[in-house]
Order: structure tokens, then C-alpha cells, then sequence
């Protein structure tokens, strides 16, 4: 009736570029002021002294009317409920330091993505998180869908080109490549030890 014609989209969900948590990126500094990350993105770098990392105040929660992201008392870093994400962007839009992208949801809900936005060089980054990406560049090396680039001393992963093999999971030396709803891969077996001969007594 409108005249417009609906574009298609695949499903999209919110994903948390940072993995500094209390244990990767412990406090250096207490903040003790307004709330919101807005506020503490121009007055400091941040508990973990990262100035790409989430801030932890909340301010996408407050963004999602869908009640889909919640901060994790004990990591203090966003987490969202894939069920309730409906990819709107509000959450992406309020953090000031783009740490949330809306990303598609991939085949089974699979997706491989860079959880670090730090751009600072490899020994900076690292100093204060120990799980940042330091931009060595194996994962983009190793991948054979020329899915990854490194710009700025981060990688980052397009997911229109990645098929989701995880090569580059196994390759990333600090873990800042995150997979999503794999199957746990199974341990191999251990090998049944050889049966032992017993040898009966010599009878008289």
C-alpha cells in the first residue's frame, strides 16, 4: 500500500568486541563518578587502563528495549541474549567506543569474530590486557577465505567472506578470536593399551 518494497536481511545479532575482563585486564584504577560510559570515556581510559575496551557503565543496556544485553557482574563486560537480540543497533549506537557490532548470526547461529577493538601496537595492548589482539597477523596468514585484515595493529574478520572453518582460532597466540555455538570438538580416544600375554607356570 506505501509503495515500498521490504528488503530481505539475513538474521543479525550484537557481538562484544572486548575480552578484557577482571582477569585478562585487572583494575588499575577505581572510578568513582557518573555511570555511564559516555561520561567515563572522556575523563579516563578505563579500570584496565585500555582506552578501546568497554567501560562496563552500562549505557547499552539502558539502549535495548528488547532487555537482550545485561553486564556480567563478575567479568564486568556486556553479554547478550541471542533470543531476545533482534539486531536493532540501538545498543551499538549508544556505546561510545564501539565495542558492540551487529554482525549476521551465521549458518546454526555459528560466527567467528575478533573480541578486542584495541588498535594500540602488540606489547602496548598486551600490557593491559592479556587477551588483546596484538596484531601479529597469523590468523589473516592463515586463512584460506582472505576473510581477515589487519589494520591498525587489529584484526578484523568479515563475515560475509568467512566460512567459519575457525583455522584462524586456532592460530590467534592470545585467544581474542572467539567462535560461537561450535560443537565441542571431541578429545581423540585414548588408545586401548595392548593386551599383556600371561604367561602361566611351567607345570613339574
Amino acid at each position: 500500500m506505501l509503495g515500498i518494497t521490504a528488503a530481505t536481511r539475513d538474521p543479525q545479532v550484537c557481538v562484544v568486541r572486548c575480552n578484557g575482563t577482571c582477569e585478562h585486564s585487572p583494575a588499575k584504577v577505581m572510578y568513582d563518578s557518573a555511570l555511564t560510559c559516555a561520561f567515563a570515556n572522556t575523563v579516563f581510559s578505563g579500570e584496565g587502563a585500555c582506552p578501546f575496551g568497554c567501560l562496563g557503565c552500562g549505557d547499552c543496556v539502558d539502549a535495548c528495549q528488547f532487555d537482550a544485553i545485561h553486564i556480567n557482574p563478575e567479568t564486568h563486560l556486556p553479554e547478550v541474549n541471542e533470543e531476545l537480540c533482534v539486531g536493532c543497533k540501538a545498543c551499538a549506537k549508544a556505546c561510545p567506543r564501539g565495542v558492540l557490532e551487529i554482525r549476521n548470526k551465521g549458518k546454526n547461529n555459528r560466527r567467528v569474530y575478533v573480541a578486542c577493538n584495541n588498535k594500540e601496537k602488540g606489547a602496548v595492548a598486551r600490557k593491559n590486557c592479556n587477551a588483546a589482539c596484538i596484531g601479529c597477523g597469523k590468523c589473516a596468514k592463515v586463512c584460506p577465505f582472505e576473510a581477515i585484515t589487519v589494520t591498525d595493529n587489529l584484526a578484523y574478520i568479515d563475515y560475509t567472506k568467512c566460512k567459519a572453518c575457525r583455522k584462524c582460532v586456532a592460530e590467534c597466540p592470545t585467544g581474542a578470536i572467539h567462535a560461537v555455538n561450535f560443537p565441542e570438538k571431541k578429545a581423540p580416544a585414548e588408545a586401548a593399551p595392548a593386551e599383556q600375554e600371561v604367561k602361566q607356570p611351567a607345570q613339574a
